[in-house]
């Protein structure tokens, strides 16, 4: 008998039928009343809201018969879609009748493994703790006090996309962009020639969100009017660019701090095919400013001091991570010039900056400037 995953399967349903891979939900062995008032148990049902695919398991010694009877059975239950999942080569006759009833026929070795659908950053620790990546279509938060290596790991993961040909776009929210550019610089983990390869894209909010903000604040404004006009801005962005991986650091200044609206929010930035990264300090918990990020993140990594004398050495671990499997063992990291290094991988003595990467941004001088009603401004 097959044996299948729910990351193979939503893949199948996504290619078959262009489901939503991000609302799909995969049951195995799911008994469906039909209008006769029989009960039917099918090996899957692959369901996306209200739109249900039946599933069936193909072995050697399958039959027209069988499916004539997995065809009308999936009718009686009320289920159009219907798909036969074989690693064998089917017999004419059986494909004729797949085909005459409208069952789509899916050899799961053709769906790429999930890791091939991961988000990497590029760090092998990290990447195997996270059982390959993270998955596209979610919003994730890094969280730690100031200093720990949140915008050095978010960076890391967007030059990482990009050297793989992931566009990227980093949403600076409370550093200037001068700033955040010279520094970034130094570093040698591809940023800088990403950056003026116009692989990732940098912009910082403006002032009409901190205005927005303000309003709803005094109850001025609709709290669901900013976070609509908000989410439409980003998505357009991200789809005339063609962003595959955005990095928002940090979130605060994007948030109210209410329950329903950071629900709201977060779920609404959940983009189909896009990894979303938000960076958050720590204040009202152990895990971000508000104490409420972190219930609507789909997984989150802390970054931490190391409780050692050394001070330049942290640790990071993956505190949640909804959907998939996931090491919460923390690893040693530092911060050198080649960003973030555990410490099994470290090498004395750290690099200097390369004379090519210092020089990497320079001559980008401001370009197709975004209008003044943007929430969004590119830095070039």
């Amino acid at each position: 008998m097959i044996k299948l995953d729910d990351d193979i399967l939503a893949q199948i349903a996504l290619q078959k039928f262009q489901f939503d891979i991000h609302k799909v939900k995969v049951v195995g062995g799911m008994a469906v009343q039909g209008a006769s008032g029989l009960s039917y148990k099918f090996d899957y049902i692959i369901a996306s809201g209200e739109d249900k695919i039946a599933v069936k398991l193909a072995n050697s010694d399958i039959t027209t018969n069988d499916i004539m009877v997995f065809n009308s059975q999936a009718t009686d239950a009320g289920i159009a879609r219907k798909i036969l999942i074989s690693e064998i080569e089917l017999g004419e006759y059986v494909k004729k009748m797949c085909n005459i009833y409208g069952i789509i026929i899916s050899d799961p070795r053709e769906i790429a493994t999930p890791d091939a659908f991961r988000a990497r950053f590029g760090i092998p620790i990290l990447d195997a703790k996270l059982s390959g990546g993270l998955r596209p279509g979610y919003v994730y938060m890094i969280s730690g006090k100031p200093g720990v290596g949140k915008t050095t790991l978010s960076s890391t993961f967007l030059s990482y996309g990009a050297s793989i040909g992931e566009k990227g776009l980093m949403i600076l929210t409370d550093t200037f962009p001068d700033q955040f550019i010279d520094n970034i610089r130094t570093m040698n983990i591809g940023f800088a020639e990403a950056y003026k390869d116009r692989k990732i894209e940098v912009m910082e909010i403006s002032d009409q969100i901190r205005s927005m903000k303000s309003d709803i604040s005094q109850g001025k404004a609709d709290s669901r009017k900013f976070i609509t006009k908000l989410v439409t801005e980003l998505k357009k962005i991200i789809i005339s660019k063609d962003i595959k991986r955005v990095v928002i650091d940090p979130i605060t200044l994007l948030i109210i701090p209410d329950d329903d609206f950071v629900n709201l929010l977060l779920n609404s930035m959940a983009i189909k095919g896009v990894t979303i990264l938000i960076t958050s300090g720590l204040r009202n918990s152990n895990l971000s400013i508000f104490g409420i990020e972190e219930y609507y993140t789909t997984g989150i990594i802390k970054l931490e001091y190391r409780p050692q004398n050394d001070i330049s050495t942290r640790t990071g671990s993956i505190i949640k991570m909804r959907g998939t499997a996931f090491d919460p063992n923390p690893f040693d990291f530092k911060i050198t010039a080649d960003g973030i290094v555990p410490l099994s991988n470290l090498k004395m003595p750290e690099p200097e900056a390369t004379k090519s990467n210092r020089e990497a941004i320079e001559g980008n001088s401001p370009e197709n400037p975004s209008s003044d009603d943007s929430l969004f401004r590119s830095i070039r």
